[in-house]
C-alpha cells in the first residue's frame, strides 16, 4: 500500500466516523453546478507524514505535471498573474480562473508574497551564481552592504550560508495584506530545516479538502523539497505536513468511501534532473512520475469556492 493511500485513508475514515458538519452554517463554498452551499464534514489538526517517499496517490489515478507547472508558478516565477500560469499549462483553463480578478491577477497572494523583496542579507553571504543577480533591480540598503531579497531566494541563500539556523521560513499569511488577495493561503507556511545533514520541510495548511486540494498540495510542496534540496547539494528529508481543518465535501463523501476502500499500489518515485543546479533552471522536463500504477480516475463534482 502506498505511503500517501495509507495515510489518507486513515483521515478520510475518521471524517466518516468522527467528523463534524457545517450544514446550516453561513459558508462561502457552492456547488458550481447549482449555486447551493458546498457543506463538508471535517476534522481537526491531522498531521501528514513522510520519510523521504514521494507523496502521491494510487487509489485513483492523477495526471502529475499539472500540480507541478502550478507550483513553478508560484514558487519560481512568484506570478500572481493567472495568465502565466495558462501559458505554462498550454491552456486557456485554470483552477484559479475563478479568483482571477480584473487586472489579471489573484490579488496580493501566493506568489506575490513569495516574490515580495522584504529580506535583507549581506552581499557578502549571498551565492550571487544560485541567485543570478539580473532578477534584481540593484536597489540595495545600507550602502553596498545587503540587498533585499524575496521570500525564496532568502530561503535558499541562507539554507547556503547558515543552513542550521532554525529560522528558516516562508509565510504567504501577511495580514495587512489580506484585504487585497482574492483567496487567503489556504497553504500558508514554510519551515525549512537542515537535521542529520538532510533538507526537512515542515507544511502548514488552514484548509485542505482531502479529495481534491491534499493530493495536489502534498506532492507540490515534496517536488519543491527536492528542487531546493538538490540545488543546496544536500539529500531531502522528511516533509511534515500540519492541516489544521481537514474536510470532505458532503457531495464527495460517497466516492471518497469508493475510492478508499479500492486496491492500493505501490509508491511512485519522482525523478527530478540531477543536472539542475540552480532553481530557476527547472523546467517542467525536469521531473517525472516512475513506477506509478493506480486506480481508475475519479471525477468529483466542481466547487465554486
Amino acid at each position: 500500500m502506498s505511503t500517501y493511500d495509507k495515510q489518507i485513508e486513515r483521515i478520510a475514515k475518521k471524517i466518516f466516523v468522527q467528523g463534524k458538519s457545517n450544514e446550516g452554517k453561513p459558508i462561502r463554498a457552492r456547488w458550481e453546478s447549482d449555486g447551493s452551499p458546498a457543506y463538508a464534514r471535517s476534522v481537526l489538526n491531522e498531521r501528514m507524514e513522510f520519510y523521504g517517499e514521494c507523496p502521491f496517490p494510487t487509489f485513483r489515478k492523477l495526471g502529475y505535471k499539472t500540480p507541478i507547472r502550478e507550483i513553478l508558478w508560484i514558487w519560481q516565477l512568484k506570478s500572481n498573474k493567472v495568465d502565466d500560469l495558462r501559458k505554462l499549462n498550454g491552456t486557456d483553463k485554470t483552477v484559479w480562473d475563478q479568483w482571477e480578478q480584473e487586472d489579471g491577477t489573484i490579488g496580493k497572494s501566493y506568489g506575490w508574497q513569495l516574490g515580495n523583496k522584504k529580506r535583507p542579507m549581506n552581499v557578502m553571504d549571498i551565492d550571487h551564481e544560485q541567485l543570478g543577480y539580473e532578477k534584481y533591480d540593484g536597489k540595495t540598503v545600507d550602502g553596498e552592504h545587503f540587498l533585499m531579497l524575496d521570500q525564496v531566494d532568502h530561503v535558499i541563500q541562507t539554507l547556503l550560508n547558515n543552513p542550521y539556523s532554525n529560522q528558516i521560513k516562508t509565510t504567504l499569511w501577511c495580514v495587512e495584506d489580506i484585504p487585497e488577495m482574492a483567496l487567503p493561503p489556504c497553504m500558508y507556511e514554510t519551515h525549512w530545516q537542515v537535521w542529520d545533514e538532510k533538507l526537512h520541510l515542515t507544511v502548514n495548511i488552514r484548509s485542505n479538502d482531502m479529495p481534491l486540494g491534499n493530493p495536489f498540495n502534498l506532492f507540490q510542496m515534496y517536488v519543491i523539497q527536492r528542487m531546493i534540496a538538490q540545488v543546496i547539494g544536500r539529500k531531502h528529508g522528511t516533509l511534515t505536513v500540519n492541516i489544521d481543518n481537514a474536510h470532505i465535501y458532503d457531495r464527495h463523501e460517497e466516492q471518497m468511501y469508493e475510492m478508499v476502500e479500492r486496491k492500493s499500489y505501490r509508491t511512485p518515485k519522482l525523478w527530478v534532473n540531477p543536472e539542475v543546479t540552480n532553481f530557476y533552471d527547472f523546467t517542467i522536463d525536469d521531473f517525472k512520475l516512475l513506477d506509478y500504477e493506480a486506480g481508475e480516475p475519479i471525477k468529483f463534482e466542481d466547487i465554486a469556492v
